[in-house]
């Protein structure tokens, strides 16, 4: 009965999770498909170069929100001890602000590009806001209040989508709307969570001394994280910041699209490591190897049958969007990265973050990037190819998602080289299928797949056979 009590609890937590995740797939994929329509691939390279800033905010506060997830990963809301967590908010409150508007000083009087200047300003505003929400969905997402953080989430892409979208079409054709618009919701979307934890903001504060052990307690489990984090974003931003520098926004933009396209899967796959994360640090280590290879086994098998739908998807979106119908055929090689980045996501990431591992992951994430800096020179200086840019953004994903379960799964005691060996094929398999053959390809293809699942079928036999028991 017990055991069925959590299978529930999980299943509720991954249909809240996992509905505002679709959801915000849903409303990424309507602002992906329409906004490059209407608006000039200029304009759309500056909109992108705002995410592409924003995405690397979570730097600023050194890992402080990262330790304090760690921290109290497992443990259940009404056990945190408000005041000390009140304090840390408004005190974290208080850094960013003073740190933004020196950073929003400094940004005034470098370079001479009036729109990088627009965006490097509502950068520093919507930064602050960025980092008190995740402060709080940080906090949510620990103590398993996925409900909570799913409306947090997903408040911020309706309001943007409600207020965008209908801007484009009565015929507004700039980046700056959208900008500014990205950043209401993103505060919109902090009053939210500030009403879930209400209890914990407006608690009562403590003196600075008394909390500042604390902070240093969650900034010295958190950096290590953050730095992983941080290298684990940088292995793409590096060659999209190649490519700005080496060509123009106009090609940034095109990439970007490219790569918008793979994040949406992303976005849907990420819904299972949010909660996975809390179920985990309450789990009896025991149980972990076996359900990492039935959850391994499901991803994959899912996964690469998606992938499948490349080339149908590929012609509509170049017949919807003609002038990016180049930079979309390089879906044909950024696809696959769906499988080893959810792969990571949701069980590699999470597992190195239950059992303590983010030293390791850190030094995965390093030596990633270290390559990903290398193919980037190379692809960029030496042969001078957005193609070849592009291939190494799957090449150094790959490199760092076999270096990373190779080792985890060394301290979890279950072997997937065959596994990983069979990957590798099924990706090459997919590149050559559909970058050189269109529709024979897509046929092609799905033999392969299909031969992948008469080889995984034992696998994916006792993966349904647990999955049956739990219930």
């Amino acid at each position: 009965m017990r055991k069925r009590s959590k299978l529930i609890n999980f299943v509720k937590n991954i249909s809240y999770s996992f509905t505002s995740n679709v959801l915000s797939m849903l409303i990424s994929a309507v602002v992906t498909l329409i906004i490059p329509k209407l608006i000039s691939v200029k304009q759309y390279g500056y909109y992108q170069l705002y995410l592409f800033y924003a995405s690397y905010v979570g730097v600023s506060y050194l890992g402080w929100c990262d330790g304090m997830y760690l921290r109290e990963g497992g443990n259940y809301y009404y056990e945190i001890n408000k005041p000390l967590h009140c304090t840390q908010f408004w005190l974290l409150g208080l850094f960013e602000t003073v740190f933004y508007t020196i950073l929003f000083i400094c940004a005034l009087f470098v370079g001479n590009d009036v729109e990088r200047h627009f965006v490097l300003a509502c950068l520093c505003v919507a930064a602050v806001g960025m980092c008190l929400r995740w402060f709080i969905t940080f906090l949510l997402q620990a103590t398993a209040r996925i409900k909570e953080y799913a409306i947090v989430t997903i408040s911020e892409r309706i309001l943007y989508v409600i207020v965008a979208i209908p801007s484009v079409l009565l015929g507004y054709r700039g980046f700056r709307l959208l900008v500014v618009t990205d950043v209401i919701a993103k505060y919109a979307s902090l009053l939210i969570g500030v009403f879930y934890c209400r209890d914990m903001v407006f608690s009562k504060l403590l003196p600075i001394k008394n909390v500042l052990h604390e902070i240093w307690e969650n900034i010295s489990a958190g950096f290590k994280l953050m730095l992983a984090s941080l290298c684990s974003m940088l292995i793409i931003g590096v060659v999209r910041f190649g490519v700005e520098r080496r060509w123009d926004i106009t090609t940034f933009g095109k990439v970007s699209l490219t790569l918008s396209l793979s994040n949406m899967v992303l976005t849907a796959i990420n819904a299972v490591a949010v909660v996975l994360y809390p179920m985990l640090r309450r789990m009896d280590e025991k149980s972990m190897p076996k359900l990492y290879g039935v959850m391994r086994v499901a991803l994959m098998s899912v996964i690469f049958g998606g992938v499948t739908l490349y080339y149908p998807a590929q012609r509509i979106l170049s017949a919807w969007l003609p002038q990016y119908a180049e930079s979309l055929r390089y879906a044909a090689i950024l696809l696959p990265i769906c499988a080893y980045e959810s792969k990571m996501s949701m069980l590699v990431n999470t597992y190195y973050k239950t059992l303590r591992l983010e030293n390791l992951l850190m030094k995965c994430n390093m030596a990633a990037l270290a390559l990903s800096i290398v193919c980037t020179l190379i692809s960029t200086l030496v042969l001078n190819s957005v193609t070849a840019a592009i291939l190494s953004i799957l090449i150094v994903l790959i490199f760092r998602c076999v270096l990373s379960e190779l080792l985890l799964t060394k301290h979890i005691n279950i072997r997937v080289t065959k596994d990983i060996v069979l990957e590798l094929i099924m990706t090459v398999a997919f590149i050559i299928c559909n970058w050189y053959f269109g529709f024979a390809g897509m046929v092609a293809y799905a033999g392969c797949y299909v031969v992948y699942l008469l080889l995984k079928r034992r696998d994916i036999k006792e993966t349904a056979s647990f999955i049956k028991s739990m219930g």
